[in-house]
């Protein structure tokens, strides 16, 4: 009797299609941009090239983000260990609850970068 085996993956779960992409080496250090950052371009050259110039196995990416989508991205911080977030200024206020601690000038001025230290995330 012939048996066949399917080596076909099953189709991705449908909340995968809205998740960013993960790292592909785990000594990789990821950063992101989240929000509309003006000159985004830019500014992801700029810190790649500051990785690189560092000898330093990092990249910055921009990963599109809402205020409603906001908790997903922040989730992905601890499944995809990304270490920080540039934050943009229309998400800087709607990110201060979702933290773990918040300097106190970030909390009157809104939040420009998020830290996770540890599973801990930090907002300055």
């Amino acid at each position: 009797m012939a048996y066949s085996l399917s080596l076909t993956a099953p189709p991705a779960p449908e909340y995968t299609k809205h998740m960013s992409k993960p790292r592909n080496n785990p000594h990789r250090e990821l950063y992101g941009m989240i929000g509309h950052v003006p000159d985004a371009s830019r500014i992801l050259k700029e810190w790649n090239a500051r990785f690189r110039a560092q000898g330093m196995d990092a990249s910055m990416d921009v990963y599109p983000t809402t205020e409603k989508n906001l908790p997903e991205r922040l989730s992905e911080m601890f499944h995809f260990d990304r270490r920080g977030y540039i934050v943009s200024k229309d998400l800087s206020k709607a990110i201060i609850p979702l933290l773990d601690h918040v300097e106190a000038a970030a909390r009157r001025k809104g939040v420009t970068f998020v830290a996770n230290k540890g599973g801990v995330l930090f907002g300055t």
